[in-house]
């Protein structure tokens, strides 16, 4: 390995383990080629390294935010308080101008247009804390911003581009309110902040005025970035000189021997990660878990339209409403590939995508009714709808087998047919396709096969 890409590995693992050991206590709670992490640091340090966004879900005062503001500070230079002082805090009377821009009342006044841009807008890296007290009406202004980093108001727009975006949710009570389906696509991952344990409890609760937040705290800084944030200069040169802030705090951060990602650094590691191939089982599997949320041997297709049947078989298909998305498949791709990356894999594997994927899709999957009675009452450590997406994805049970153990049972025949249409025996792969796919009762990658096939 280039000596260049093992040191920005080191960097990230010192930054993970830097915030794990001192600021976020927790246990580890999620394993992958045999090496142990803790799920809401590994996916905020992944989703740090994708400029992706992530939701976490927990009870009041489970460090759902805490986590989020250690992260978002350490991997972007930003001082911790200015970090603080630009989140969101979710509220029932929020409104576009109270998140986005308002009027220039002064200029409004003498019949100028011009728009006075919220901090949350104007900074890069964003945290929007407790997210689901926004009411689900409002959640449409917020669409283009978690997607892209575009935000509009009047006749102007910042564009931020694609930036680490956090969003925090207590679970349901009657203060808030369920997330659109459109919002929860647009999170490439989804995390539980957990009980860190008694032992953890312990030291976490000895610094009650949270001493230790200083070393990552510059109030100075922090001063001269809110007056570049009110200085109504165009948003280019407010970022320019918001810049000149952040590498000043990070040398402060190197004089206390932190480590920190440059944007260089990060700049690297996206090519990096870009580059890293899915091996052939890790690529098959994906295939096959696609083929199940989108293919309908009934309906030709997938659709959130039509009801869930399973008289073509047990295949994941039968057990959620709605149908995969292309965000989602390409969140599984980023995510897997920078998990490979981080473990200085040369390739996905297998384990990769089976161990992220769950925490990709369970917040956007609808799994039905029966579905949920099937698992509630079973002994487990994740929330249902992650412990339900985590066995479904897996081996499965007795009952309801899961899409590992089916692409165990199918891919020597996929292969084969696959090896086929790549001889250029395309009329033998329709055939081998059309007799696998048993009139919609074999597995739906052999239906998805023959419709190419037959267009071939």
């Amino acid at each position: 390995m280039p000596k260049t890409k093992e040191k920005l590995q080191d960097k990230v693992r010192g930054l993970y383990d830097r915030i794990g050991s001192e600021f976020y206590l927790s246990r580890d709670d999620f394993e992958a080629n045999g090496e142990r992490f803790n799920s809401a640091l590994l996916m905020g340090a992944l989703t740090e390294l994708n400029r992706g966004n992530m939701l976490l879900f927990g009870e009041y005062g489970g460090g759902k935010t805490t986590s989020a503001e250690y992260l978002q500070s350490v991997f972007n230079g930003l001082p911790l308080d200015l970090v603080k002082r630009v989140a969101i805090r979710g509220n029932p009377q929020l409104t576009e101008e109270k998140m986005v821009g308002r009027p220039h009342y002064g200029k409004m006044h003498q019949g100028e247009e011009d728009v006075v841009w919220q901090h949350f807008v104007q900074i890069g890296p964003k945290i929007f804390d407790e997210f689901n007290r926004m009411p689900e009406s409002n959640q449409a202004v917020v669409l283009n911003g978690v997607d892209r980093g575009e935000w509009n108001y009047l006749n102007d727009f910042i564009s931020t581009g694609p930036q680490p975006f956090f969003a925090t949710c207590n679970y349901a009570d009657r203060g808030n309110n369920g997330l659109i389906p459109p919002i929860l696509d647009r999170f490439d991952v989804a995390v539980e902040s957990r009980f860190p344990g008694v032992i953890n409890v312990l030291h976490i609760a000895q610094d009650y005025h949270n001493d230790k937040d200083k070393v990552l705290s510059d109030p100075e800084l922090t001063r001269k970035a809110l007056g570049v944030l009110n200085s109504g200069k165009p948003q280019a040169e407010v970022q320019k000189e918001l810049e000149v802030i952040v590498r000043e705090h990070e040398k402060g951060l190197m004089a206390k021997d932190f480590p920190i990602l440059s944007r260089e650094d990060k700049e690297r590691i996206e090519q990096e990660v870009r580059t890293v191939p899915f091996d052939k089982d890790a690529e098959q599997y994906f295939a096959f878990l696609v083929a199940e949320m989108n293919t309908s041997p009934k309906y030709g297709q997938k659709r959130s339209i039509d009801p869930v049947t399973t008289e073509n078989g047990l295949y994941l298909q039968a057990s959620f409403v709605g149908s995969g998305s292309r965000r989602e498949e390409k969140s599984l791709v980023r995510y897997a590939k920078s998990l490979a990356w981080l473990q200085d894999q040369d390739e996905v594997n297998l384990d990769h995508v089976i161990q992220v994927a769950p925490y990709v899709l369970w917040h956007r999957v609808r799994w039905t009714p029966e579905t949920q009675n099937t698992f509630k009452d079973n002994d487990r450590n994740d929330p249902l709808d992650l412990h339900i997406t985590k066995s479904l994805l897996g081996d499965g049970t007795n009952e309801m087998p899961g899409v590992k153990k089916r692409f165990g049972e199918s891919q020597e025949n996929y292969q084969r047919v696959i090896d086929l249409a790549g001889h250029g025996k395309m009329d033998e792969a329709l055939r081998e396709a059309i007799e696998y796919s048993a009139d919609g009762r074999g597995h739906p990658i052999f239906q998805d096969a023959v419709n190419d096939l037959e267009g071939s």
